[in-house]
């Protein structure tokens, strides 16, 4: 799992084409379709004109943490949804790693649901008006509740 992270953030090269090809897997869906189509692409919720608008990944275990870090590491505005794991130590260690991750890519985080969702932003990027009312709407940003 570390030398994925540490392809994905791009301190290490992969050592086949093969292996690089294996994790770009994505699926790019239109914003109204539902979260939770299937099992299968739970994670890959791909919402976005790239960097304009939010990317929304939500997780279900620590073990889809790397598509998260890929939209990291691209600087990619994401909201990071663990609502649906139950469990809070795993709950804590995802947020560590993606503490990690945005402290390494110069990203700031901060949550934006008390329930659990998080919103990563690079350094050089801030969340506009439109895309706070789409994630409003979307139930991801709620803080003041």
């Amino acid at each position: 799992m570390l030398e994925k992270f540490l392809i994905s953030i791009g301190l290490k090269q992969p050592e086949s084409v093969e292996e690089v090809m294996s994790t770009q897997q994505t699926t790019v869906r239109p914003s109204g379709e539902n979260r939770f189509i299937d099992d299968e692409n739970i994670g890959d919720i791909r919402v976005h004109s790239p960097k304009d608008e939010v990317e929304i990944k939500a997780l279900r275990s620590f073990s889809e943490i790397h598509n998260l870090g890929i939209a990291i590491k691209d600087e990619f505005i994401v909201a990071m949804d663990i609502r649906d794991i139950p469990d809070q130590q795993e709950r804590r260690r995802i947020l560590d790693f993606v503490t990690g991750m945005a402290f390494m890519s110069n990203s700031t985080i901060r949550s934006i649901n008390r329930d659990g969702v998080f919103l990563i932003l690079p350094s050089n990027s801030s969340l506009s008006s439109t895309e706070r009312e789409r994630l409003q709407d979307l139930g991801l940003y709620k803080i003041n509740v």
